[in-house]
């Protein structure tokens, strides 16, 4: 018999084992009758697991709503980070970035922990570059901020390099990743890959994991396109052909660049 204290990581493994989210209403109805019985045992981890859950459906605003009762039940500041790490992620999945860098930088704030300062690094080197928290490491030990200063000079010629010296529309570049990263945690969980290249004007991404069967390939490419559609109603056919992008499930790390 599974205790109590473990039903929650026994959940939260099955949810992210595999990449492509499942369809199964009663493996989800499953995962939910074994949160209730941590509920009268740590309802901190209840309303966690649940947020989750919640998450995984695409019902964010109910994952939000769980997510922050939690920082009203509790003043340990670890669960609160964890919780912002949370939000973070769901207003991330959302296409609310601003939204979600700001609660990765709570996290980072409360605790001083790496893994949040990536999460908030990660986002920001796709849409925001230019915040200024980018530079605040004073309270990262050396080996980390060394690596993360290093990146972000990287980041810097690089995105001179493709964007500014190819006189690319940024915004419109943001645009069209936010519609094609909320089309693949739509479907998908864990991490998507980026690889892009320059050519004549041209940004061309393919957005990759190798965990992708083709039929999920072919789920996120059509999504994609139906969101690039909607699109043309801000901006001009001419301009999206600029920027074409692509879900793939080969293998392009050893030249990545995103």
């Amino acid at each position: 018999m599974i205790s109590p204290q473990t039903i929650d990581t026994k959940i939260i493994d099955a949810m992210f084992t595999n990449v492509v989210k499942t369809s199964s209403v009663f493996k989800i109805e499953s995962w939910k009758r074994d949160a209730e019985k941590i509920r009268s045992v740590d309802i901190l981890k209840y309303k966690t697991i649940l947020g989750t859950i919640a998450a995984y459906e695409n019902k964010n605003d109910e994952a939000l709503r769980l997510y922050r009762s939690i920082l009203q039940l509790t003043t340990d500041t670890s669960y609160h980070a964890m919780t912002y790490g949370n939000i973070g992620n769901v207003l991330g999945h959302m296409g609310n970035y601003l939204g979600a860098v700001d609660s990765y930088w709570k996290a980072f704030e409360l605790t001083n922990d790496p893994s949040y300062f990536s999460s908030f690094f990660k986002l920001c080197r796709i849409y925001y570059l230019d915040d200024q928290r980018l530079k605040n490491m004073k309270s990262l030990d050396k080996d980390k901020r060394s690596f993360f200063e290093a990146e972000f000079l990287k980041l810097q010629e690089t995105r001179q390099e493709i964007i500014e010296n190819n006189n690319l529309n940024l915004d419109l570049y943001r645009e069209i990743l936010k519609s094609a990263f909320s089309v693949f945690f739509k479907y998908c969980t864990n991490h998507v890959h980026r690889f892009v290249e320059v050519q004549d004007q041209q940004v061309s991404t393919i957005l990759f994991n190798t965990d992708l069967d083709l039929d999920t390939v072919m789920l996120l490419n059509d999504g994609l396109n139906e969101e690039l559609i909607n699109l043309l109603d801000s901006y001009e056919y001419e301009d999206l052909i600029k920027y074409p992008i692509i879900f793939t499930a080969e293998n392009f790390k050893n030249v990545e660049l995103g």
